[in-house]
């Protein structure tokens, strides 16, 4: 099994076969992860959104979060969520 990362085209071989996950990731250039699984329970696909932003200080915190649920829900709409 070969784990590709779409942003650099760079393989790497994944060590334990006897375990496989599936699970999709893409990144996109400003560090937002995003992951596709289908669902252990049910008959569902779930999809995670991982992003990034910096923290100078406490006080930024209201901000810092309001920017990062913003963009969670631009990548939700950009895939029709």
């Amino acid at each position: 099994l070969v784990e590709k990362n779409i942003l650099t085209g760079e393989e790497k071989a994944i060590e334990d076969k006897k375990e496989t996950a599936n699970v999709l990731q893409f990144f996109t250039e400003d560090g937002t992860k995003i992951s596709v699984r289908p669902s252990g329970t049910e008959p569902k696909i779930k999809f995670y959104v991982e992003v990034q932003d910096q923290l100078k200080a406490r006080e930024e915190y209201d901000a810092v979060d309001a920017r990062s649920n913003n963009k969670v829900s631009i990548v939700a709409k950009e895939l029709g969520l």
